[in-house]
């Protein structure tokens, strides 16, 4: 073998050994890449969750059930009222409040306010937060947050109930459609809810299947 020809075969190997590697490369980073993007949307899916969860846990306090639709949850949260109670006076430090309340020190008188201001006094941006609140994140306001609510029988009393449930392939909009299909396998082969969801309407429990 020539001498120019053993170098362009040279040439050539390490050509495909660079291609070879990169292929490799890639098909060890893609499934990385899709888990560090999966999980920084799946953050962001379930404070938004987190904050459905308040506003039905703080509804049902006040009428006994839940809200089972999306829009008239954000309008509660906008336009309804809530009570709270706040403290008149001041409890000294030698007494508990439970202690100056009954000595008639201080007293507990009840308000109502608007439902926002109850829940989320402090948040820094109100008009965003409820412009959101209905949607599923990264779809550009093209999905709504599926929202239900009932009754379920426990110890022959009907119990209240929501659920709330964002699937895979809704916030992971633009990913790579076989990882998404892969979760939804896996979450189907254990009988989970393929997504992320807070409540059920088969169990009294208000827990996220993320806790």
């Amino acid at each position: 073998m020539n001498t120019k020809l053993k170098i362009a075969l040279q040439i050539v190997l390490a050509a495909v050994a660079v291609i070879l590697a990169f292929a490799i490369y890639k098909s060890i980073m893609q499934p990385v890449r899709f888990n560090k993007e999966k999980n920084q949307r799946a953050q962001i899916v379930v404070q938004r969750l987190k904050d459905i969860r308040t506003v039905e846990e703080a509804f049902k306090k006040a009428n006994n059930r839940f809200i089972g639709d999306i829009d008239s949850l954000v309008d509660f949260l906008q336009n309804g009222e809530l009570p709270y109670t706040k403290m008149i006076g001041n409890v000294p430090d030698s007494l508990t409040e439970e202690e100056a309340v009954k000595k008639g020190i201080v007293s507990r008188e009840i308000f109502k306010e608007k439902a926002y201001e109850v829940l989320f006094p402090n948040h820094p941006d109100k008009e965003k937060h409820l412009a959101n609140l209905a949607y599923v994140p990264f779809t550009e306001k093209t999905k709504k947050i599926h929202l239900e609510a009932g009754f379920v029988s426990k110890s022959g009393f009907q119990v209240p109930v929501f659920e709330a449930t964002v699937p895979f392939e809704e916030f992971l909009i633009g990913m790579n459609d076989q990882d998404i299909q892969n979760l939804n396998s896996k979450s189907n082969d254990m009988n989970r809810y393929p997504g992320i969801k807070v409540g059920s309407m088969n169990e009294a429990i208000t827990e996220g299947n993320w806790e």
